[in-house]
């Protein structure tokens, strides 16, 4: 079919805009995965050390997530000098990262709550313990509904292991360290809308639900006015979303989990969003595909963070859109010299 200068201009054009509406896209490919172990985890070097070597794991877990190419240089020997005084301190710095303790509640379910969104916040993990032992172990993540851990006891498999096997349980935990602030995270970030430890579907067993999780954020200099979690069809078309106007500077995706029921989707191909649009006009899309069969739930997490291949991703759509802006200035003359015979 022949189509028009004009036409030709108008489609130009629209192909830039989905363009660069593209650049602000994240795939859910590009996600760092923290439960694949990168050599995060190892033991205690010597017995009374346990909280030690659990807070030199969640620091390092830290470190890589911030894109600090030093993060295997962050052990139980390196932190000691900042964080140990006959015992593991309640508050202290390390390599700009902040480290404060706090205690749990008493009744099981309001411990697990906090737990669960304790990690929903720092996906770096946290150092549980328990007095009565006393010991403690870096709980990492809490996935389809189990704790997982990574033990320093020698007596316990070496990684990430379920918090049933470990030393300790949620049950008998009392108190617990955590980072508090990440200097790092701040400068290795751009100062924009991000993504932080937002949970995501990669295969949902049919007629199991998943938890919306994660939290958000905008630029320092705005607030977010609008956050959308949505889920598309294979053709794209809506079949379940939830939105909120936050007016904060960071925002938990937990507030619309009672709006998306996963375990109602039937059998199929799906894509998982999360859209974000801050008071400057910035917006920010997630988009992530999954799908709904009869095999085991397999879920993953996304932050914003420093990412090589993200970071040729979107050199590659802004090469696409510079093409096609071209192409479209080129219509635009085009049409100009095909008016001027035209009408002479």
């Amino acid at each position: 079919m022949e189509i028009s200068p004009h036409g030709l201009k108008k489609k130009l054009a629209a192909l830039a805009l989905s363009l660069v509406l593209l650049l602000t896209c994240l795939p859910g490919a590009l996600a760092v995965d923290l439960n694949v172990d990168a050599g995060f985890y190892f033991k205690q070097s010597r017995g009374g050390t346990c909280t030690l070597a659990s807070a030199a794991m969640m620091l390092r877990r830290r470190a890589y997530l911030d894109g600090l190419i030093d993060w295997v240089d962050v052990t139980e020997n390196s932190v000691k000098s900042s964080a140990w005084s006959g015992g593991l301190s309640h508050s202290f710095n390390y390599k700009a990262m902040q480290v404060g303790y706090a205690t749990l509640p008493s009744g099981n379910a309001e411990k697990t709550q906090v737990l669960v969104e304790l990690l929903a916040q720092h996906p770096e993990g946290i150092v549980l313990y328990d007095r009565r032992q006393p010991h403690a172990v870096l709980l990492t993540d809490y996935t389809d509904g189990v704790f997982y851990c990574s033990d320093p006891a020698g007596s316990v498999s070496s990684g990430r292991v379920p918090i049933s096997a470990a030393s300790i349980s949620i049950g008998s935990s009392s108190c617990y360290w955590y980072i508090t602030s990440d200097q790092n995270s701040v400068a290795v970030q751009p100062d924009s809308l991000r993504l932080e430890g937002v949970k995501y579907p990669i295969n949902l067993r049919l007629g199991s639900g998943m938890s919306v999780s994660g939290t958000v954020a905008s630029a320092s200099s705005a607030v977010l006015t609008e956050v959308e979690v949505a889920i598309l069809n294979a053709a794209d078309q809506t079949v379940q979303s939830a939105e909120a106007a936050p007016n904060a500077a960071s925002w938990s995706l937990k507030n619309l989990d009672s709006q998306i029921r996963f375990g109602e989707l039937p059998e199929g191909a799906y894509s998982y969003m999360v859209l974000l649009t801050d008071s400057n006009g910035q917006t920010l899309c997630f988009m992530s595909d999954f799908t709904v069969s009869s095999a085991a739930t397999s879920t993953s997490t996304y932050w914003s963070v420093q990412d090589p291949s993200g970071s040729k991703l979107t050199e590659g759509v802004q090469q696409a859109v510079e093409t096609a802006v071209e192409a479209a200035a080129n219509a635009e003359q085009s049409t100009k010299s095909w008016l001027e015979k035209l009408f002479g």
